[in-house]
């Protein structure tokens, strides 16, 4: 699986369409599926604003991206070891007992 974590103007969404087209569902759908921030479980139908989003793509020909959303206020807050330790949380729910790799490692 690969994953992403970008800010939702990053231009790297204008060269990957399965993520940008991921990013639009996701924005399109929000009052009918009522997505929350991991972190806070702030809605974001209501009042909450992201300030990055958590894709995840299998790692050989995807098709589909899965969206996860960290708050505006979660992602100045809090300490980048809480924002991963709760991405790999959401993670885990699609792989049990997966972890983030740093990618330095990954190639040894």
């Amino acid at each position: 699986m690969l994953t992403y974590l970008v800010s939702p103007d990053d231009s790297a969404l204008d060269h990957y369409p399965l993520l940008g087209n991921a990013l639009a569902f996701w924005r399109s759908t929000i009052q009918q599926r009522q997505p929350f921030c991991p972190a806070c479980r702030a809605s974001f139908a209501e009042e909450a604003q992201p300030a990055a989003f958590l894709f995840a793509t299998a790692a050989i020909a995807p098709t589909s991206a899965s969206v996860s959303a960290f708050c505006m206020a979660c992602w100045n807050d809090l300490p980048p070891a809480m924002i991963e330790r709760e991405a790999t949380r959401v993670l885990q729910q699609v792989i049990p007992g997966g972890r983030f790799l740093d990618p330095c490692e990954a190639r040894r």
